[in-house]
């Protein structure tokens, strides 16, 4: 704990007893926990070796806060645009909590040269002045407790017309509960991943990600018996429910099966007493499935010599707000003049992409 009054308690590794208990409490008394905000998260495979850290806000004997990320020595970072890991107790007084989690934040990252703290947009305002602040358009989010049936009227015209042409045309969705069916999706995943030119994690990392049941779920689409597309959906339970991650086969696209899968998912978060499904992502696609946009905002502290980051994105601004009036190899000179003062980051940081990476920085989420 620092050194003065008990305010912030910082974790690298799980922990077990009174503080894991605290951290539980805070857990069940918060509106949106998430899996990357609960002890789990330091059993995921792909964070094992990316310096995990986990930071509690403390009142007396109270967690009254949670902020979960990563530490590479050069780099700390505390979520993505798309997924904040930051959660509340109902009870806390947020302005210090909010103070708590930063202190700890900046201590744990004393010897980086770059710090990025992404949190909803609505407590924004609540983070230390210190902070760069960039918001991002975020992610769409549905109310689950409105039911089924009210969300599916919510769908655009064409998601609920792709909905039953699936169904009509014989895809099914089940989930996959033994390795052979995680084995199956993997294949897919490897296909999908080359075709994209992303890479994969190894068959063995996959399978440990996926055997985490309590808070991972693979939904299979099969059409003929065959495995034509999977879901992967990260939730807390009876908290918030995320979209993960996505591969398909091509040649099966036309049986829309990513839409059904999503409406499988929804149907099961709200069986399971799920409270919100960020859909990780607010493109058209994703959008089409009606729900609220929640925006992001991402604060950063620029420790560097010569504060190099924040050049690079002063750069990235002025070549972004110009890019309708310049031509497209001045613009290509901006992003690289951008890179020449950057130093490289956490993959995770630099997937190109507003949807939700896996760990390890890897990408599936394509249709």
């Amino acid at each position: 704990m620092n050194g003065r009054a008990p305010s912030y308690h910082i974790l690298h590794r799980r922990p077990e007893g009174l503080i894991e208990a605290l951290w539980r409490a805070c857990l069940a008394d918060a509106d949106f926990p998430t899996h990357y905000t609960a002890p789990e998260y330091f059993l995921e495979p792909g964070f094992r070796n990316k310096g995990p850290f986990a930071i509690l806000s403390l009142s007396g004997r109270e967690v009254t806060a949670v902020l979960t990320g990563t530490n590479v020595g050069a780099y700390v970072q505390s979520g993505l645009s798309v997924r904040p890991q930051i959660v509340f107790s109902r009870r806390a007084d947020r302005v210090r909590a909010m103070t708590n989690v930063v202190e700890g934040l900046l201590l744990e990252a004393a010897s980086a040269k770059l710090v990025d703290l992404f949190v909803w947009s609505d407590i924004a305002t609540l983070v230390d002045p210190r902070f760069r602040k960039k918001q991002y358009e975020g992610v769409a989010m549905l109310d689950l407790s409105r039911g089924p049936d009210a969300l599916f009227r919510k769908f655009s015209e064409n998601k609920r017309r792709n909905i039953k042409r699936a169904i009509k045309s014989g895809v099914s969705v089940e989930p996959a509960n033994d390795p052979a069916k995680v084995s199956a999706y993997y294949s897919v995943c490897v296909e999908w991943s080359r075709r994209k030119g992303l890479s994969v994690p190894a068959e063995d990392e996959f399978h440990q990600m996926m055997a985490l049941k309590n808070n991972r779920l693979l939904l299979l689409a099969r059409h003929e018996g065959k495995v034509i597309a999977g879901v992967v959906i990260r939730f807390f339970p009876h908290g918030v429910m995320e979209y993960a991650a996505n591969s398909s086969v091509q040649n099966a696209l036309h049986l829309r099966p990513n839409d059904l899968l999503h409406w499988r998912a929804i149907e099961w978060g709200c069986r399971e007493g799920m409270t919100h499904y960020s859909l990780g992502g607010a493109h058209l696609f994703l959008r089409k499935f009606g729900g609220e946009i929640v925006p992001t905002t991402r604060h950063r502290v620029d420790l560097s010599i010569f504060r190099r980051f924040a050049i690079g994105d002063w750069i990235a601004d002025r070549a972004e707000q110009a890019h309708p009036l310049i031509p497209g190899r001045l613009a290509a000179v901006a992003r690289s003049l951008r890179g020449l003062v950057e130093e490289p980051r956490n993959p995770r940081a630099k997937t190109g992409d507003d949807r939700p990476p896996l760990p390890g920085g890897r990408i599936w989420t394509g249709k």
